[in-house]
């Protein structure tokens, strides 16, 4: 009766321990039952940039890029760490799902989801005087600096990295003035390298454990990262600089 008893102890530790996982391969209903809401996802990526040309009637000086975002909506979605779903390349121990329902059962990943926020330009550059006996220069244009609404197309995903970390991105944004002229630093997307975070620039942030996760009422996951780059030479005899940092926070409430 001992041995029995053992046995069927440990087809009850097992059984709980694979009850903290759901492959994304499930099938049926379980699959489809949702776990959390995403309630907020915000974000905010700010380029502080240099430039200096010392040729005559060029441009020195600092400005900034701003980029505010948030998701429109809330989002039902199951928050699960799968042991058989890869996430970063060569991953072999399974990922972090965002996950909704699959097409075919079970879960897939979430995709992205449509952002709104704004976008300020600030062009706080200097024109270089004219060669001496030449007539002034030409004044430079700044119409498109400003704040403006972000595209209709934007949007902004939340998605598994690997079993750590969940990574977040802001997507169809164009980070340079829609119209008119407004300077501004060599950050062109929110995930390059120029922005930190990975080898490939990826946001990632930090997931607790899977019990913190299963047991927590609210949880709020961020992830930041900062990066400064100088170039010596970017582009005629232009010095230039970009110092970024990018902060995503994203709240989880338990249903």
């Amino acid at each position: 009766m001992g041995r029995v008893r053992l046995a069927i102890a440990l087809l009850l530790t097992s059984a709980v321990g694979a009850a903290s996982f759901l492959p994304s391969t499930n099938a049926g209903n379980e699959g489809r039952h949702y776990s959390h809401r995403i309630t907020v996802l915000n974000g905010e990526v700010v380029d502080h940039w240099t430039v200096a040309d010392p040729a005559p009637c060029q441009s020195f000086g600092d400005g900034t890029l701003t980029v505010n975002f948030r998701f429109v909506k809330t989002k039902l979605v199951r928050l699960v760490l799968d042991p058989y779903h890869n996430g970063e390349p060569n991953n072999t121990f399974g990922s972090w799902v965002v996950g909704i329902p699959g097409p075919t059962g079970g879960i897939r990943d979430m995709p992205a989801q449509p952002a709104t926020g704004t976008i300020t330009l600030v062009d706080n550059t200097a024109q270089n005087p004219p060669l001496l006996g030449h007539s002034d220069c030409v004044p430079a244009d700044k119409s498109g600096c400003g704040t403006f609404v972000l595209s209709r197309v934007a949007k902004s995903s939340i998605s598994g990295y690997n079993r750590r970390f969940l990574k977040a991105d802001l997507l169809d944004v164009q980070f340079a003035p829609r119209r008119g002229g407004c300077h501004v630093g060599l950050l062109s997307l929110f995930t390059e390298r120029l922005a930190g975070g990975t080898r490939l620039g990826e946001l990632l942030l930090r997931m607790p454990s899977v019990s913190t996760v299963a047991h927590r009422r609210v949880l709020i996951v961020t992830g930041t990262s900062h990066k400064l780059t100088s170039f010596p030479d970017c582009g005629s005899s232009n010095s230039c600089s970009d110092d970024v940092t990018r902060r995503v926070s994203v709240t989880f409430k338990h249903l």
